[in-house]
């Protein structure tokens, strides 16, 4: 199969993916293990799919290697992604309905004291991997253009989220919420494309999500 088709499938492949994730989440809403199931389906179905059509290894696909270079920097990005995350809410605290966000994660997300824990550890640990994988890596090699790649995958990456984080934010703060997303995918991207793999962008997506999900855990407790 030539290049071109395949760059064209692997697109349509992506598009459909998250289509499909959106719908799963703004349509049917089925609980928070359900969703979940149906996310992994549809990006990793879609990435061994796309392994099998371009005659790739899946390791290839999604630009998991071993990390290259020094990863004490890596250690930095972390630091960067975690305090970021604590000091983006400080910021626009006082710009946020917490009950609104609160009520939200509880009833769209299904989010419960009981629950809370394992549903943080899987997006800090499976969730993160999981969009690293599709994102950072599937999606950022589609294309022969690598900047056109890389923009696309973080224009999908933040746009993606518009589903999750819809009904959170007022209108501005909502649109800065994506365009931060955005950067932030551009950021994951050049840390995957410095260390040469994914891991180093799972890492600091990761410990972006501990920082977040402390934060979710504050509301959900009511300390906040």
């Amino acid at each position: 199969m030539k290049e071109k088709s395949k760059q064209i499938i692997g697109l349509l492949l992506a598009l459909s993916a998250i289509a499909a994730v959106l719908m799963v989440e703004q349509f049917i809403k089925p609980g928070y293990a359900l969703k979940s199931a149906a996310k992994l389906a549809c990006f990793g179905g879609t990435i061994i799919a796309y392994s099998l059509v371009s005659g790739n290894r899946i390791t290839e696909v999604i630009c998991l290697r071993r990390l290259k270079k020094n990863v004490r920097p890596l250690l930095l990005a972390v630091l960067f992604c975690f305090f970021g995350m604590g000091l983006a809410f400080m910021l626009f605290r006082s710009q946020l309905d917490l009950k609104n966000i609160r009520d939200n994660l509880m009833a769209k997300e299904n989010l419960t004291r009981e629950n809370c824990l394992f549903v943080f550890t899987y997006i800090i640990i499976v969730n993160s991997f999981l969009e690293e994988a599709f994102f950072r890596g599937f999606i950022a090699q589609l294309l022969a253009n690598r900047r056109l790649s890389v923009l696309l995958s973080a224009l999908l990456f933040a746009l993606y989220h518009i589903g999750i984080v819809s009904g959170w934010f007022n209108p501005l703060i909502f649109i800065i919420c994506i365009a931060g997303l955005a950067l932030v995918g551009l950021f994951l991207q050049w840390l995957a494309g410095h260390f040469g793999s994914i891991a180093a962008s799972w890492i600091a997506h990761g410990s972006a999500n501990i920082a977040i999900n402390i934060i979710g855990a504050l509301l959900i407790f009511e300390i906040l």
